[in-house]
Parts: structure tokens; sequence; C-alpha cells
């Protein structure tokens, strides 16, 4: 069944004339709350909704034990079974430590004395899939450029907690961040995209793609913080935003690329939809494709 649903997810992503896709993550559920599933040392204390309506939904557990994941966090399995599929995986993301374990998040001390693990868990599975043929890797790390956005850890940590999960990834690596996305709903308060360019600058030559979300009109503005992106890396702009009904006019976008483009480069900026795209259980599937659609048309006919 995963098979089947990854080879229609290809398809579609190849038929809407994109550059790069993935398998579709279908053996996730909601992004992250399968995770601890995967892992040994944690205790359910409350167990989660069968559809998440918001953050507070979600299942949570306590630290017992020390955290491992002995087969696996399911994203190299999951490579595995998808990249000879027709098409193949030229992408495929592993979730950063904090989102592992974001099920024990009202435990942070016991949390914090086994990051070196979990790093090394995190790290596993991205270079596993890069020496297995995996082009371009990528970390998702939602909640780095939360607490970056609500100043509750510096860039510099930021960075010194990413780069140890990059270690030895042989592989195109590209870096998420956003304020996190439940149907739409983001986590931090603090809607931002600028303080990220800092942390970007303390991985130059770890990171090569920035993958951050730029939907929101605040985060727009901002854009200008981005001329100080590394040389080294390219912008992947999320401009489309998946979590509004109404599909952003050609032109919308059109404008958006070419402003994005005025501050990195246009050999330097990647357009993609913003992250939590089809994430959705009720969303409507034909305002997603033709959102996709659209912003193909975009970026083509610049």
């Amino acid at each position: 069944m995963l098979k089947r649903a990854a080879t229609t997810a290809i398809k579609e992503q190849r038929d809407l004339g994109l550059d790069e896709w993935t398998g579709g993550e279908y053996f996730t559920h909601d992004f992250v709350t399968h995770l601890h599933h995967c892992l040994t040392g944690l205790e359910v204390t409350k167990a989660g909704e069968t559809e998440l309506f918001d953050y507070d939904d979600g299942s949570v557990a306590k630290v017992v034990g020390k955290i491992e994941a002995p087969n696996g966090l399911g994203y190299l399995a999951a490579y595995r079974r998808e990249r000879n599929l027709p098409g193949g995986v030229l992408k495929a993301a592993v979730v950063s430590p904090n989102e592992v374990v974001v099920v024990a998040r009202e435990h942070l001390e016991a949390i914090n004395q086994q990051m070196p693990a979990l790093t090394a868990i995190v790290n596993r599975e991205l270079r596993a899939m890069a020496d297995e043929g995996c082009p371009h890797v990528q970390l998702d790390a939602p909640f780095v450029g939360m607490l970056v956005n609500l100043g509750m850890t510096t860039a510099r940590q930021a960075a010194e907690f990413i780069a140890p999960c990059f270690e030895g990834v042989r592989a195109k690596k590209s870096l998420h961040m956003c304020n996190g996305n439940l149907r739409g709903r983001p986590v931090s308060s603090v809607l931002r995209c600028a303080p990220w360019v800092e942390v970007l600058q303390h991985l130059d030559g770890i990171v090569d793609v920035a993958a951050v979300e730029v939907k929101y009109f605040s985060q727009f503005q901002e854009r200008a913080a981005f001329k100080d992106l590394p040389k080294s890396m390219v912008l992947a702009a999320g401009i489309v935003d998946e979590a509004c009904y109404w599909v952003e006019p050609v032109k919308k976008i059109r404008d958006r690329i070419a402003d994005w483009a005025r501050v990195v480069g246009e050999e330097r900026l990647w357009v993609s939809p913003s992250c939590g795209f089809g994430r959705h259980p009720p969303r409507d599937i034909p305002v997603l494709r033709a959102k996709v659609e659209n912003m193909v048309e975009a970026a083509r006919t610049l």
C-alpha cells in the first residue's frame, strides 16, 4: 500500500513539472506524531487524539530510560522502499532531534541530557540515505526556527544544534525552518524569517539549501535580510500558502518570485509550496493542485 501511495505521489509531482520530488511521507502520521512508536525509553502518559485539531491533541510521554531507535525512525526505511519506484526519489527528509521527542516536550531537562544520542539517531538516518544514493536530504527543524524567532535560543546555539545532524552526510543538504504548521496554524507567536539568516551564516559550508517558510506577509516584508544569505547557499522559498483556500494568481506568485530574486539573485532562488502542504485531511485536493500548477507556471514564465 505504501509503495502504491508513493508511486502515485511521485507521478503527480513529476507531472506537475516539479524539479524535485519526494515519496510523500505516507508512512508518517501528521508529520511527527508517530515517532514515539519508534523509540524506547519513553512512557506515554496521555494518548493523542485520532485526528489532531491543535497542538495539545498530540500524545504526551515522559522519559523513563535511555532513548533509542532500534529500528530507525522510518525515513531511511521509506527511502529504501521508494528509491526504485518509477521516477525514484530525488529528495528525502528527517526531522530534527527536537521533533523526534516532541511527545516528551514537558520534560526538557531529561531530553537535553540525551540530546547527543538523539542527534546521533537523526544523523544515522541522514547519512545512510545519502550513502545509499539519495541526492538531496533535508533536516526538518521547525522548532529551531520557532525558538530563534521567540528569542529562546541564539543563532549560534541553533547552528551548533543543527551542524552535528549533518556530520558525514555526503549529499546536497537542506535545512528547513518555519514557525510550525498544524492544519495551517503556526505554533510560534512571532511570524518572522529574518532571524534565521544569522543561523544560516553560522552553517556556511554545511548547509547547501535554505528551505524556509516565507508565506506570511510579515516574512515577505523581511526579505531584504536574505541579501546576507551565505553565497554558498541557495534559497528554497516556501512562497505558496497551503493553508489558504484561495488559489494565488499566477501574477501574484510571479511578482513575489521576482521580489525575492532581486534579493538573492535568480540563480540562487528555488520556489516551493510552504511546509505542511497536503497534510490537512479535509483539504480540497483540486485547490492544492491548482496552487502548485500556478506556482510552476509563475516560475517558468517569469
